[in-house]
Parts: C-alpha cells; sequence; structure tokens
C-alpha cells in the first residue's frame, strides 16, 4: 500500500465514525446532559486525531519535497556528465577517422610497424567501448531517477490532496464542536429550568414558558372585550423574551388570528394541548410534527392579534385531550414557582 493510500485510509477511517451523531429522539432514557458532554468529548478526539494526521501530512511533504529537488539535481549532473562523454566520443571518432579507422584500416600501419598498429587499434577500441558504456550508464540511470522523480512528484501531489481533505475536514470537525458546545449549553440550561411536575392532571416534566423576568397572576374567567371570558394566564414579559415549551410533545399547530395574532399549538406527552398566543415569533423548523423538550425554545414573547400596542406577554392556554380549555395558572404556577 503506498503512502498516499495509508493516508487517505486514515482518513476514511475518521470519516466512518461520523461527523454528526444525533441525539437519541422520544423517550429520551439517556440523560441529555451526559450525552451533549460524551458528544462533545468525542468531536474533541477526533478533532485531535486529524490535527495529528495533518501535522504528518506536512512533514511527509516537505520531505518529499527535499528529495524531489535532491533528484534534479543528481539529475542535472548526469545530464553533464553524458553530454561531457557524448562529447569525448565524437572527439574519440574524429581522432579514428583521421587515422583512417573509419576508411580503411591503412592508417593504421602508417607508423613504425605491425605491433604499433595493433596496439593503436586496441588503444582506440577501448577508449570507444569505455565511452559508450559511460554513456549508456548515465543514460540509464538519468531514466531511473526521472521515473523517481515521477513518482515523488504523483506522491506530493497525492499528500497534498489528503492534506486539502484533512483540512476540510478539520474545518468540518470544528463546527460540529462548536455546535456540540451550544447543544451542551442549552441542555444544562433547559435542564435547569426543567421540574418533575405530579398534580391532577400534570404529571411528568414541565419549564415555566418564560425565562425570567416575567410576571404572570391568576385572571382566569376575568372579563374581556365583547362580553368574552378570559380562558387562559397572561404572561409578562419583555418584547422579544424567550418562550419555552412547557412540557415535552409535539407542535400539532401554527395559527394566525385577529384576537390571538400569531400562534402555537404544542400537543403534550401528558395529554393536555398547550396554546400560546401573542407571540412576536416561530422558530424557524418548529413546524407541525416537531417533536421538542420541556424548556425548549420554541418562540419569542410579542404584542400581536388584539395585544397590539399593549404590554408584550403570551396568552397560555390548556386543553386537556385537546377539549374546552381549563384553568392555566396552576399548571404555570407549577412550572414557574
Amino acid at each position: 500500500m503506498t503512502a498516499a493510500r495509508c493516508v487517505r485510509s486514515t482518513l476514511t477511517a475518521v470519516l466512518a465514525v461520523g461527523l454528526f451523531a444525533t441525539a437519541a429522539p422520544a423517550g429520551w432514557a439517556v440523560d441529555e446532559v451526559e450525552q451533549a458532554r460524551a458528544e462533545r468529548k468525542r468531536l474533541q478526539l477526533q478533532i485531535g486525531d486529524v490535527t495529528a494526521e495533518l501535522e504528518r501530512l506536512s512533514v511527509r511533504i516537505t520531505d518529499a519535497r527535499v528529495e524531489r529537488k535532491r533528484l534534479e539535481a543528481d539529475v542535472a549532473a548526469l545530464q553533464v556528465e553524458a553530454g561531457e562523454a557524448a562529447e569525448a566520443l565524437t572527439t574519440q571518432a574524429v581522432s579514428a577517422y583521421t587515422l583512417g579507422r573509419l576508411g580503411s584500416v591503412g592508417g593504421l600501419f602508417g607508423a613504425v610497424g605491425p605491433g604499433q598498429a595493433v596496439d593503436r587499434a586496441r588503444m582506440l577500441a577501448g577508449m570507444g567501448r569505455r565511452e559508450q558504456e559511460e554513456i549508456e550508464r548515465a543514460a540509464v540511470a538519468r531514466a531511473a531517477l526521472a521515473s523517481r522523480r515521477a513518482e515523488l512528484d504523483d506522491l506530493v501531489d497525492a499528500l497534498e490532496a489528503d492534506q486539502d481533505r484533512a483540512a476540510v475536514l478539520r474545518a468540518d470537525l470544528d463546527a460540529a464542536f462548536a455546535t456540540a458546545q451550544v447543544h451542551e449549553r442549552d441542555v444544562e440550561s433547559r435542564r435547569a429550568r426543567q421540574r418533575e411536575v405530579s398534580r391532577d392532571r400534570q404529571r411528568g416534566t414541565y419549564a415555566c414558558p418564560l425565562g425570567m423576568p416575567y410576571n404572570f397572576r391568576d385572571t382566569w374567567g376575568a372579563p374581556r372585550s365583547g362580553g368574552r371570558r378570559h380562558k387562559g394566564v397572561d404572561m409578562f414579559a419583555p418584547m422579544g423574551a424567550d418562550v419555552y415549551a412547557i412540557t415535552a410533545g409535539t407542535i400539532s399547530r401554527q395559527s394566525t388570528s385577529r384576537l390571538g395574532g400569531l400562534g402555537l399549538y404544542l400537543s403534550g406527552d401528558d395529554g393536555n394541548v398547550y396554546y400560546y398566543a401573542h407571540l412576536k415569533g416561530i422558530l424557524p423548523g418548529y413546524t407541525p410534527g416537531r417533536r421538542v423538550r420541556a424548556g425548549e425554545l420554541v418562540a419569542h414573547n410579542g404584542d400581536s392579534g388584539n395585544a397590539r400596542g399593549g404590554a408584550p406577554h403570551i396568552h397560555l392556554e390548556v386543553r386537556p385531550g385537546g377539549t374546552a380549555p381549563v384553568s392555566p395558572y396552576p399548571f404555570a404556577a407549577a412550572a414557574c414557582f
């Protein structure tokens, strides 16, 4: 297996673990806080693994580049050597021709005697073989080095590609880690708002629909315009204040009306339907079918509907089994006080 493939296998293994493990849905048997902390720690370990891989890649890329430069210098030296050998062979060929070696053997015997002619022929033949062997050796070495340089080029390209991929993975992990930190803080904050309630129609985990500061009192049945009676509890808080799910359940409906303005219906796991009215806004994604936990941020306090221009508040109703409203004050008081 090549070095580049080893690197790619390591990165693939990191990816296989999964960057964005999701929290367990409905039921939530696993403690949410511990689960959020475990997810943050898991991502932190993955970031460490990828960072170490990035460092190893950086060292290997540097080493490969140094080796490539060394080979380039060797190739350049061999090219000079081969050129000098070729030039020497050319000079020898000219000399041989002058002596008649390339024309007739007579030139060889123009010396003092036959013995010297034989010695001269042997010398020239030996010089030719040596020079030719040197040229051939240089050519073979040059071809081998060129091949090795091409391999190094491929390795550097592969390592740089893996380094880029690892950098992207590191960025994704950093983003996932930041999200996990926010999620952990949200879970801890939500858990701090939760309390166990066991009374009549209200049994389970609940959270105050508003964060401090807020104010409300029991106004169930109080007269309203047009001869109506108040069928909820008005919970006052600053404009835009966070509005939370009073209990775990499912968003069942959003509404807009002249009286209630922007509204949100939550079908609680406790069998009650909770209606929030006069909202300024509902968080994106909190549409029918969305599961929520007690204390989860779902909307923002406002003065929509017939509350326009008055003190910002949410009108909260409780409808057991989705039927007629009952006094919501005991539900809100149990969750908030």
